[in-house]
C-alpha cells in the first residue's frame, strides 16, 4: 500500500459526477443509524486540509467528504496500529516500498469527490487511531505530500449495512492467484455494488476505466506494467475507483459507469509481501456496459 497506494495507475481523478459509497462487512440490512462524520477539504496555495471532528464514535459509520477545492480529492481511512505514529504511517506510505506493514489496515472511505461536490461512504469501523488521508489529492498533484488529519474512533454499537444488487469479488481462489467473480446487472450511470476483497494478506482497490478500442486483456496488463501515461485508448473522462480495502472486508459503494463502451476493471495494488502487483496475477477483466 505504499507507493502503488498513491499512484494508482491510469486512475488520476475520477471522472463522474457525484457518488455515494458504503463500506461493510456484511450485507444484511442495519437496523441501528450510522453515526455522521463531516469532513470537508479545502485548498490553499498547492497545500489541501481536511476540516471535522477529531473523535466520533465507532461501528457503523457515514463518512461526507465536502470538496472545496478546484482538484478531485478523497478520504481513505487507515487505521494505525501499535503505538505507532501519523508521521510514521505517512512516510511508510510515500516510500518507494511496494510491501505494507501489518500495522497499517485499509478500513475504506470515500475514493474520489470531484471539485465543487460530496461524496459519502458508510463504513464499519473498529474502535483504534485512524489517519483520514487524501491519496485522490496526491495524485492529482503528482507526488507531493497528501492532506491527512487524525481520527480517534471508540466503541459503538454494532450494526451491519445494506446490501446491493451487484456484487464484485476481488476472489482470492490460490496463492498469488486472484480474479474478478461479478455478480448482477452493471449499466451506464451509478451502479450500487458491493465491493468484496478476499485473501489473508491482499490490499485491493477496483479501478474501472474505459477504453475505445479493441486491446487484448493482455495488451493492457503490459501498458499496466510499462509504468508509462495513459494509453490513447484509454477515455480519461470515464473512469471511476473505490477505496482501498483489506482483504476479508467488503464495500459497498456507487461505481459509476458514465459512458456505453467497454470498461477494464483492476487492481493495481501488492499484497503485503509486495511480488507482483494483482492485475499482473488474474485481477483484471473488461466488461461491456451498454
Amino acid at each position: 500500500m505504499a507507493a502503488t497506494l498513491v499512484l494508482a495507475l491510469m486512475i488520476a481523478g475520477c471522472g463522474s459526477s457525484s457518488k455515494s459509497t458504503t463500506n461493510t462487512s456484511t450485507s444484511a440490512q442495519s437496523a441501528t443509524a450510522p453515526t455522521t462524520l463531516a469532513l470537508s477539504i479545502s485548498e490553499a496555495g498547492d497545500a489541501s486540509k481536511f476540516a471535522g471532528p477529531a473523535s466520533i464514535a465507532g461501528r457503523v459509520v457515514t463518512v461526507r467528504l465536502t470538496n472545496n477545492g478546484r482538484s478531485p480529492h478523497g478520504a481513505q481511512l487507515v487505521r494505525i496500529l501499535g503505538g505507532h505514529t501519523i508521521e510514521q504511517a505517512l512516510k511508510t506510505l510515500g516510500s518507494q516500498s511496494h510491501k505494507t506493514p501489518a500495522w497499517l489496515r485499509a478500513e475504506g472511505g470515500v475514493g474520489v469527490a470531484l471539485p465543487g461536490s460530496s461524496a459519502s461512504a458508510t463504513v464499519i469501523l473498529p474502535a483504534g487511531h485512524y489517519a483520514v488521508i487524501d491519496f485522490a489529492g496526491a495524485e492529482e498533484s503528482k507526488g507531493g505530500p497528501p492532506a491527512f488529519a487524525p481520527l480517534t474512533v471508540t466503541a459503538g454499537r454494532a450494526g451491519a449495512l445494506p446490501s446491493t444488487g451487484t456484487t464484485i469479488t476481488a476472489a482470492n481462489p490460490s496463492k498469488d492467484h486472484y480474479k474478478w467473480q461479478i455478480s448482477g446487472p452493471l449499466k451506464v450511470g451509478a451502479n450500487a455494488v458491493t465491493f468484496v476483497s478476499k485473501g489473508s494478506s491482499a490490499l485491493h482497490e477496483l479501478n474501472a476505466v474505459r477504453i475505445t478500442g479493441n486491446e487484448s486483456t493482455a495488451q493492457i496488463v503490459k501498458a499496466l506494467e510499462s509504468n508509462g501515461p495513459p494509453p490513447s485508448y484509454v477515455d480519461p473522462a470515464s473512469k471511476d475507483k473505490t477505496a482501498v480495502l483489506d482483504g476479508g472486508r467488503s464495500l459497498t459503494t456507487q461505481l459509476t459507469l458514465s459512458k456505453p463502451g467497454r470498461y477494464v476493471f483492476f487492481c493495481h495494488l501488492t499484497d503485503r509481501d509486495g511480488g507482483k502487483p494483482h492485475f499482473a496475477e488474474g485481477l483484471i477483466t473488461t466488461v461491456t456496459v451498454q
